[in-house]
Formats: C-alpha cells, sequence, structure tokens
C-alpha cells in the first residue's frame, strides 16, 4: 500500500494534479529527482519477484547488475551531482520547479 501510495503521489506532482497545485512553488520537488525515484523504483518492482523465485538464474542475476547500477547512478546524482544536474537541466532550458 505504501509503495502505492508513493507512486500515485509521485505521479500526480510529476502531471501537476490536484497535491501539486497545493504546494507551494518553492518547496515542490524537482522534476528529474522525481522521475529518477520512479525509475529506481521501477527496476525494483522488475527485480525483485524474480530475484525471489529464482535468485540463481542468469536473468536473475542480469537483473541484480541493472538495479545495482541503477541504484548507484540515482544515488550519486541525488548525493554528488545535484547542483551539476540542475546546472544542466537549467541550460537545456528546461525548468527545474514550474512556478504555475
Amino acid at each position: 500500500m505504501l509503495a502505492v501510495a508513493s507512486v500515485t503521489v509521485a505521479l500526480n506532482i510529476l502531471l501537476k494534479g490536484r497535491i501539486y497545485e497545493h504546494l507551494k512553488p518553492q518547496s515542490r520537488p524537482r522534476r528529474w529527482v522525481l522521475v529518477s525515484m520512479l525509475l529506481l523504483f521501477t527496476v525494483f518492482a522488475v527485480w525483485f519477484p524474480v530475484w525471489m523465485s529464482r535468485p540463481q538464474s542468469g536473468i536473475a542475476k542480469l537483473l541484480t547488475v541493472v538495479f545495482g547500477l541503477v541504484f548507484f547512478v540515482v544515488g550519486m546524482a541525488l548525493k554528488w551531482f545535484t547542483p551539476s544536474v540542475d546546472r544542466y537541466v537549467q541550460r537545456k532550458g528546461w525548468p527545474l520547479r514550474y512556478a504555475f
């Protein structure tokens, strides 16, 4: 239920739904952070059932490597590369947060 609620809230914010309208412009999350977290959750949702049912299979090992790489990249982007990603997004002309 927590996963469903988290994905629902993240999608509502990304699609500028009712929850998004109630947030103050300065407290709205960056869109790239929500997208990266949803990507990580999607990879986890694919990897975990395969890993639980057949942990020694080749596909489980491959998905484990993919999950580890995605987890590492998202973690490093959030921890160390946030200013760089923000500059890149702004240089491309994409808004970090939508103010309307």
